[in-house]
């Protein structure tokens, strides 16, 4: 078993280093590791299955706490930093941005397996259309198999609005497990925004990116499969919602209008509450609708919202012209919904 994973590593340096050291590669590689131990083989593997472009690796472990940081050391491959302690997501890539070569960048989860063209299509994408700044591949989250496609929406359209109408034809995000972006746009914005520990910082890095004038796009012809969560799996369903919350309240923070956000949060403060005294009606809603709708992700839900009413000194039940803003917004969405025969909104 030693041998073969050591064959499968070594085929790895080789593709990694497989380009002209004179040469610009054209993908550099970017992942971050926390706990990921029990990811790496498999992981590995599908690296090593990647043809047709030339790309550098870069490896930062996050302070794990398992064998990750131990791995990576043995097996002696890309470009490893071993940060003290653990930085965030964006921030852990961001260092390695003065780094990087290639003419795009590709952010990677270790928790995922590539099918073998991922590369060369993300890279043929970006190549192909110059107006697109991003691209991510169909992304199959969890055992279940549940699609995570783009989203047209940002969290908090379900309250506020950020760009205007209900049919929209481009993308707004791509999920962050895989994401590949020009070097270029990437250092005009700046990279990730470190404020982002865990969650939405892939959301914010896209806004970003569309307010600069660049188009998100999607190749569903290559597919990865997405395990999720595996470096928050020691913590309970409650504490991996909250942290999703934390970041989800961060992004509305930097993103919605100062004015309105007391009225937004106390909004989901309260329907989190409402959801909750009505017990087990989410498992009535369909297929993917009802887990986030569950016990534990509306207490999250509920206690972020009430920590951040209750440190700005926000009353809980004021009516304001934000709140009649935003049940007006909601009387629009059931409109639709029952015109459309399903929700009109994909990130509510």
């Amino acid at each position: 078993m030693e041998n073969a994973i050591t064959n499968r590593l070594n085929v790895l340096l080789l593709s990694a280093q497989g380009w002209d050291a004179g040469g610009t590669p054209d993908l550099s590689v970017s992942v971050v590791t926390y706990n990921s131990a029990h990811c790496l083989d498999a992981f590995f593997e599908s690296l090593s299955m990647q043809q047709g472009v030339r790309w550098e690796l870069f490896l930062v472990d996050n302070a794990s706490t398992d064998r990750t940081a131990a791995r990576l050391q043995d097996c002696a491959i890309g470009n490893l930093t071993l940060n003290p302690r653990n930085i965030g997501y964006g921030g852990a890539h961001n260092q390695n941005r003065s780094h990087f070569r290639g003419r795009h960048v590709l952010f990677l989860n270790p928790d995922q397996t590539l099918a073998p063209q991922v590369f060369e299509r993300l890279v043929r994408f970006l190549d192909e259309n110059p107006r697109f700044a991003v691209a991510g591949p169909k992304v199959i989250e969890g055992p279940e198999r549940v699609p995570f496609p783009p989203r047209r929406f940002y969290p908090g359209e379900g309250m506020i609005v950020l760009e205007r109408g209900i049919a929209r034809h481009e993308y707004a995000w791509v999920s962050g497990c895989c994401l590949a972006i020009r070097r270029s746009v990437l250092d005009e914005i700046g990279g990730f925004d470190p404020d982002y520990f865990l969650y939405q910082e892939e959301t914010d890095l896209c806004l970003r990116v569309r307010r600069a004038g660049y188009k998100i796009g999607w190749c569903p012809e290559v597919e990865v499969l997405h395990a999720g969560g595996q470096s928050q799996a020691h913590l309970s369903e409650y504490e991996q919602a909250r942290r999703l919350f934390d970041g989800t309240a961060l992004f509305w923070e930097k993103h919605y209008p100062s004015s309105e956000l007391p009225s937004m949060v106390r909004f989901q403060y309260l329907a989190a509450r409402a959801f909750l005294a009505l017990g087990g009606c989410w498992r009535w809603l369909p297929g993917e609708t009802s887990r986030q709708f569950r016990p534990e992700r509306m207490r999250a839900r509920r206690d972020v919202c009430g920590d951040w009413l209750k440190q700005r000194q926000c009353g809980v039940f004021p009516w304001d012209p934000g709140s009649l803003k935003i049940a007006v917004r909601q009387v629009g969405l059931l409109f639709e919904w029952l015109r459309r025969g399903g929700f009109p909104l994909d990130d509510y």
